[in-house]
């Protein structure tokens, strides 16, 4: 189990709660290398859902660039997930909103902006 890829999991946006669930499952099961081998009836058995639903959001996933799928004949395929930042290839641009700097309440914002008292004279 990698803690890593646990916590980038929590991070990641996904179109539909099953294929963040696939995405949990997949993560729990990754080594130091970010990758796992379950089997497509195994997930599919510890999310509560079918293979069929199974291949569907794990095409979805890869898609938005969150794991690659190598397949592998006479055995189940193996999944990588995209920790890395550099693997993704700007699919999380999409996702993630960026902070504009000056956006929060730090010190500088507060005293450029004023006080409620200084509002109310």
């Amino acid at each position: 189990m990698s803690i890593q890829a646990l916590s980038w999991c929590i991070h990641q946006k996904c179109p539909t709660p099953t294929s963040k669930l696939v995405l949990f499952v997949l993560s729990n099961y990754a080594d130091e290398q970010h990758s796992c081998y379950p089997s497509e009836g195994h997930i599919g058995r510890v999310c509560g859902v079918s293979d069929r639903q199974v291949r569907t959001h794990l095409k979805v996933l890869a898609e938005l660039g969150l794991l690659q799928i190598q397949t592998r004949k006479g055995t189940s395929n193996r999944y990588i997930l995209g920790v890395e930042a550099d693997f993704r290839s700007g699919a999380e641009a999409q996702f993630r909103t960026v902070r504009k700097q000056g956006s929060a309440y730090t010190k500088e914002t507060l005293k450029k902006r004023g006080t409620l008292n200084d509002l109310a004279g």
